[in-house]
């Protein structure tokens, strides 16, 4: 019974494809400026993190494709499950640091535009992954009391 996951592996798959196509425009734009000799420190640190944050997404990507098939195959509920699910909470977590470096640059921003309140976005969208893990987090814990209480089930049976 695989529709279950469908729609989450195409919602999963179309956020694949914007990440993509994200990383290129912000490669073009950094080969760009290397190439007018425009470039300086706080664009290529934003870069370098707006890139690998974009990788840890795929990396979360896979992760969340082993899990819909786990679900597909009614074996959510085991040990797997829940590695998944931990890595998956750490990669948000490492998405958070990377976007860490694009403060630098907001900071650059706010100071010759004068508009602070770019700052406060900035900061809203570094810290969001950061709660989304907090809420996997709790997610974890229901998955890994699920599983005792499937384990103990299977015992009494």
């Amino acid at each position: 019974m695989t529709i279950k996951t469908t729609l989450l592996k195409v919602v999963t798959s179309i956020i694949d494809v914007f990440t993509f196509l994200f990383a290129v425009i912000f490669v073009l734009g950094l080969y760009s400026s290397i190439s007018e000799h425009t470039v300086f420190f706080l664009q290529i640190l934003t870069d370098i993190g707006l890139f690998s944050a974009c990788l840890l997404i795929f990396g979360i990507s896979f992760y969340l494709f082993r899990i819909y098939k786990l679900i597909d195959q009614h074996n959510f509920f085991s040990q797997i499950a829940l590695h998944f699910v931990r890595t998956v909470r750490y990669l948000f977590i490492a998405i958070s640091v990377a976007l860490l470096l694009i403060l630098p640059f907001i900071v650059y921003g706010v100071r010759e535009a004068g508009a602070p309140g770019l700052l406060i976005i900035a900061l809203a969208v570094v810290f969001l992954p950061t709660a989304i893990a907090a809420f996997i987090s709790v997610m974890e814990k229901i998955l890994i009391n699920s599983i005792n209480f499937k384990d103990e089930n299977e015992l009494t049976i």
